[in-house]
């Protein structure tokens, strides 16, 4: 057989694959659409029961610890709505199927005089599909892992079943997980329950739609840049980032997974419909369980004594990075938090944060993409990759002075240092590299614990984003555009520069959390449009402005940060937050 024989059969043979893979992640697909239907039809015959729904997550805790509910009444309470809503929001990957007998058996250990009820007892909970759950495949939206089913629960799951929690769906995200929007090949794209038109943001988008639906009432995302936060600030709900390793990861997906980069480790988080939800979480994860299961995981419990104090707090501010600008309604959220802050009694402080371009360019990318995304290789081999994963793997993939070259030519239409740090970073190409790369990175940890220590804070108090949830499409963009497979050299947008707000927090393994403070008002939209409020500088910024008009009525979270291992700080501040602002 000749050569061109040979390249024939070659490119047959990957076309086989090609289909097959494809076929594969139709037939998952179309697995989820009837599991969906059939647990529809079976509802039916069921009376919804909204109220419980509607229901605060401390009144529903109470009413089952307390007997007024059966468990198996909420599951299926939480089941309609969850299956109504996703009809319009696309934010289910899986249904559970053993979310019932979970429930039955909770119910009859009920009965038992001897049984003490744990803190989250009959709590249905939403969980991203990167969770590891036995019996169930965690593809992160690759066709490519579809059917490969986990041989058992991670160690998360398995303490919030000895909890009480019962997972009873699985949630939408982008694939890889390297994004802020919530679309895959194998199970679509996922929209905003507040506008269909926009994003939930990501990578947990699909947590962050269905709990903003009222689907449900608490869930397990996952963040390595902003993806817990992000969609809960998309959405209006509330959100925790732990601090990188103080919740077990062993058993679920994630971006540390492939490659094992430890650099910038991912964690799982809750997110809920409030403040005491995330609480609740906290406190029953925090145990004896997770600390026997997991032993890499400090056995440090939830501190009641910090989170219950109410000894005034120093807490830092600012509505600027030096990255990007944000629009007048998050700025506007951030002094609303300090006023409301202040008012309770605690110290506010304007401080800048240290060089978090510096972090952002030459620590955050650098460490997520230093293996130039050969990690994902095989998974893509035969798989057309998403939009932004396809951004990046074809950036990754060019030269180090192709970039370099292209880079050059682009400073002659429009300079950007942004394209100075992400397009022309030298690639990690040796473990020594790696080496002086983590040295560099646990110098910047310790410059920024220092200079935190200069201002004297406690917490502080910042924007989570620089805008409000895009347009679909829109936030592809704002990710890094792109309009052919050449033109990745040309990026409009540089990768993740909106991501910076975030990503700081991530490099420095910082505990943050989010939630929604106010919402766009008419006056923020014209303020945005008006040159005399906002002027873009950057490609980004002149998207974002052309992005808010419709943005009227959507929420605007802000972030709430603390030291490593004050969870229970975040938590304060958020609820000190929350109740005000629910007050007023």
């Amino acid at each position: 057989m000749g050569t061109a024989g040979l390249s024939t059969l070659y490119a047959g043979v990957q076309l086989y694959k090609r289909r097959k893979i494809k076929d594969r992640a139709l037939s998952r697909a179309e697995k989820t659409r009837q599991n969906l239907e059939s647990l529809k039809k079976k509802l039916l015959l069921l009376k919804e029961q909204e109220e419980i729904t509607q229901l605060s997550f401390s009144q529903l805790f109470q009413k089952l610890q307390t007997g007024q509910l059966k468990v198996l009444d909420v599951l299926h309470s939480y089941q309609i709505k969850a299956i109504t809503e996703n009809e319009r929001i696309n934010a289910i990957t899986d249904i559970i199927q053993l979310s019932e007998s979970i429930a039955e058996k909770l119910d009859t250990y009920s009965n038992t005089s001897t049984y003490v009820k744990p803190l989250l007892y009959g709590i249905p909970i939403s969980v991203k599909e990167s969770c590891g759950l036995e019996g169930e495949d965690c593809t992160a939206g690759f066709s490519a892992l579809v059917d490969k089913a986990k041989v058992e629960d991670s160690v998360l799951i398995k303490v919030l079943k000895l909890q009480g929690a019962i997972p009873f769906i699985r949630t939408n995200l982008p694939q890889g997980m390297r994004s802020f929007s919530c679309t895959n090949p194998v199970y679509g794209e996922t929209r905003n329950p507040l506008s269909t038109s926009r994003s939930p943001g990501g990578s947990s988008g699909g947590e962050g739609a269905i709990i903003g639906a009222g689907g449900s009432v608490l869930g397990v995302g996952s963040d390595i840049g902003g993806s817990i936060r992000i969609p809960a600030s998309f959405c209006g709900v509330c959100a925790l980032k732990p601090t990188s390793g103080r919740l077990s990861s062993v058993g679920n997906f994630g971006t540390t997974t492939i490659g094992g980069q430890q650099l910038i480790r991912g964690t799982d988080g809750p997110m809920g419909r409030d403040v005491t939800s995330l609480v609740h979480f906290m406190k029953s994860v925090l145990g004896k369980e997770m600390f026997t299961l997991d032993p890499t995981v400090p056995p440090i419990p939830f501190n009641d004594k910090v989170f219950e104090s109410k000894e005034p707090l120093r807490i830092g501010y600012y509505v600027y990075d030096g990255c990007t600008h944000c629009v007048p309604a998050v700025e506007r959220a951030v002094l609303i938090a300090k006023t409301v802050l202040h008012n309770l009694g605690h110290t506010l402080i304007e401080i800048q944060p240290y060089k978090p371009f510096y972090a952002f360019s030459e620590l955050f990318v650098p460490a997520l993409f230093g293996d130039d995304c050969e990690s994902y290789r095989d998974l893509l081999a035969h798989e057309s990759p998403g939009q932004e994963m396809h951004t990046i793997y074809q950036l990754c993939q060019l030269p180090y002075f192709v970039r370099w070259t292209m880079s050059k030519l682009k400073e002659f239409t429009s300079f950007d240092p942004m394209n100075e740090c992400v397009v022309k970073r030298r690639p990690i190409r040796s473990l020594t590299d790696w080496f002086r790369k983590t040295v560099e990175c646990k110098t910047y940890q310790l410059e920024f614990n220092t200079e935190w220590i200069k201002q004297k804070v406690d917490a502080v108090i910042c924007p989570c984003m620089p805008c409000v949830a895009p347009q679909i499409g829109i936030e592809k963009d704002l990710f890094g555009r792109l309009n052919s497979s050449i033109s990745v050299i040309f990026l409009e947008q540089h990768p993740f520069r909106t991501l910076s707000y975030t990503s700081l927090y991530n490099v420095v393994n910082y505990p943050a959390g989010t939630l929604p403070v106010t919402k766009v008002t008419a006056s923020d939209v014209a303020k945005t449009m008006s040159s005399t409020f906002y002027k873009p500088e950057t490609n980004i910024e002149k998207l974002i402005q052309e992005d808010s008009d419709g943005t009227e009525g959507l929420p605007v979270g802000i972030q709430i940060v603390a030291r490593p291992y004050q969870e229970e700080v975040v938590l304060r501040v958020m609820l000190d937050l929350e109740t005000a602002l629910r007050m007023h």
